[in-house]
Formats: structure tokens, C-alpha cells, sequence
């Protein structure tokens, strides 16, 4: 999992094994190959970050730091960010069918992130990377909304249904929520 601190902009990848050559692989093929190459990385003390992951910053001229230890404050962002895609995690696997195949709602959870105006920057990890908001499900909603209007269909018809969508919608966050405590 890697943050970038400017942006907020998050990539995450399930691994079998989180040893120092997976770290490496997500470092090369995830972030450099995508975003070009940090001038830093900070990462906790853990066992994945040896000796191959080290030379493979120094391939790179990458200043590979460390947080303090016992002090896992120091790279907060990363923290708070492990508990978001923990939560959504155990959002999307409430239902039965989805309990072992987590990792393939990881993107989910990573797009939901990215689309999330951030209370520092006041802006999305997607609006400050690409320059634009992103397209939801949301919009098409609207978009009917709008093509009711212009077709003579029963706006208030489509409100309803709209509304009794979101209702469910909060019931089943509802739902999750108390499945969760």
C-alpha cells in the first residue's frame, strides 16, 4: 500500500506474501511505472523493506526512510489509510458470497478513496491528480433525471424512484453497521 502525502492519491495491491520482493515488484510495477519515480519513500520498520527492496531504491535514487519505532504516528497518513480500506473491506464482504474474495472489491475501495474530498486539501486525490471529477453512478441517476424532463416523463415518477433507491441504500449501510458492532 503506498500514499502519496501531497495528493492523497492511494494505490494498494492483496499479496499472498508481503516480503521485500513483493514490495519491490508493487514499488516498480504499481508507482514508477505509472507516476514516475519518488524522491522519497517512507515506510514502517517491518521485514519487507530488506536488503532487496533497499537496493532496488538505490537503483532508482530513492531515499528510502524509515519511521521512528514504536511510533506508528509517524507515518499517520498510512495508518488512517489501512483503517479506511480495512472498513470497507468489511463493508463490501458482509454478505455471505463475498467473504473470501475481498481482494477483488480492493479497486472498489480504492476508487471510493480516491473520489472522497479530503478535509485538508478540500479537493479529491482524484480531482488533484487528473484535474477533474470523476464520473459516478451517480451521474446517470441525474442524466435521467435531466432526459425525463425532455422526454415528458413524470419527473416526480423518477424522483420517487430515485428516492426510494437512496433509502435502501441507507438501510443497507444501516444493515452493515450494525452487523459490524
Amino acid at each position: 500500500m503506498a500514499i502519496n502525502h501531497y495528493s492523497k492519491w492511494c494505490e494498494a495491491k492483496a499479496v499472498a506474501n508481503h516480503g521485500a520482493k513483493n514490495a519491490a515488484r508493487f514499488l516498480e510495477d504499481d508507482i514508477i511505472c505509472r507516476y514516475g519515480i519518488p524522491k522519497f519513500v517512507l515506510t514502517n520498520n517491518g521485514g519487507e523493506w530488506a536488503e532487496e527492496f533497499d537496493v532496488m531504491c538505490n537503483d532508482y535514487g530513492i531515499q528510502h526512510q524509515h519511521t521512528a519505532p514504536q511510533w506508528p504516528q509517524c507515518n499517520g497518513m498510512a495508518e488512517r489509510l489501512i483503517k479506511t480500506i480495512k472498513h470497507g473491506i468489511t463493508v463490501l464482504v458482509a454478505t455471505p458470497k463475498n467473504v473470501n474474495c475481498w481482494d477483488e472489491h480492493l479497486a472498489k475501495i480504492l476508487f471510493g478513496y480516491r473520489c472522497g474530498i479530503q478535509a485538508r486539501t478540500k479537493f479529491s486525490p482524484f480531482m488533484i491528480l487528473t484535474g477533474r471529477t470523476p464520473r459516478l453512478r451517480a451521474d446517470n441517476y441525474l442524466h435521467a433525471l435531466t432526459a425525463a424532463t425532455d422526454d415528458g416523463v413524470n419527473v416526480e415518477v423518477v424522483i420517487a424512484q430515485f428516492l426510494q433507491k437512496m433509502e435502501l441504500i441507507a438501510s443497507i449501510h444501516e444493515n452493515v453497521l450494525l452487523n459490524v458492532e
